[in-house]
């Protein structure tokens, strides 16, 4: 039996669609959080000073979008073709294109910066990329892609809150009923709830 380990902080983000898809596929792991000290340690120990990592039988790992793919593919929610695979990469890269955007706003120091860059992301790029979003997974069948479940869906799902909370749109919900059916088809999946009910309670 592989002994898998996922490393990330006190938070749901980028770890939760790794702890998802090994609750989803019924593997074992221990999951390590840490607090901004006890990272500050550990960070120089990491592949690229970052976290998640996935860590199996002593191998490390990481890229949040890569160990989501690989899991995926584990799993059976990846495409059956390289044409699919290719579309669940477009959409899963489109969604990091925006959390990445919506980070890059939120957490800029300057506060003059900051200003100009959450007045486009709030005026410009959000309704964009939002409304963009809503027509991929409506089109799906309420997923991100190919019309049934994928891993992109967990890595959707994960990090949902988060990006609520980015964009103060604690109303997403209602504006995009599309969203909330998409995360209620993961998190309702009977492994990846019981995972959730036993997991700590964090806000994003």
């Amino acid at each position: 039996m592989s002994k898998v380990e996922v490393h990330y902080f006190d938070v749901r983000g980028l770890g939760e669609a790794i702890r998802t898809l090994l609750a989803y596929g019924g593997e074992k792991f221990e999951d390590i959080r840490y607090t901004d000290e006890q990272w500050e340690e550990f960070r120089s120990s990491t592949p690229f000073g970052q976290l998640p990592i996935l860590v199996i039988n002593g191998k490390v790992y990481s890229q949040s979008n890569a160990m989501a793919r690989y899991l995926g593919r584990k799993y059976g929610l990846a495409g059956g073709s390289v044409e699919e695979e290719f579309e669940i990469d477009q959409n899963v890269d489109f969604f990091t294109e925006f959390r990445s955007v919506s980070a890059d706003a939120y957490y800029e120091e300057d506060p003059e910066v900051r200003s100009k860059k959450i007045d486009k992301l709030f005026k410009d790029t959000a309704p964009r990329m939002l409304k963009k979003l809503d027509e991929i997974i409506t089109s799906n069948n309420g997923y991100l892609a190919l019309g049934k479940l994928t891993w992109g869906d967990f890595v959707f799902a994960g990090i949902y809150d988060y990006i609520k909370y980015m964009l103060q749109s604690p109303d997403l919900d209602v504006k995009y009923p599309s969203f909330k059916k998409l995360v209620d088809a993961v998190n309702t999946i009977p492994n990846v709830q019981a995972f959730k009910e036993k997991a700590p309670k964090t806000d994003v």
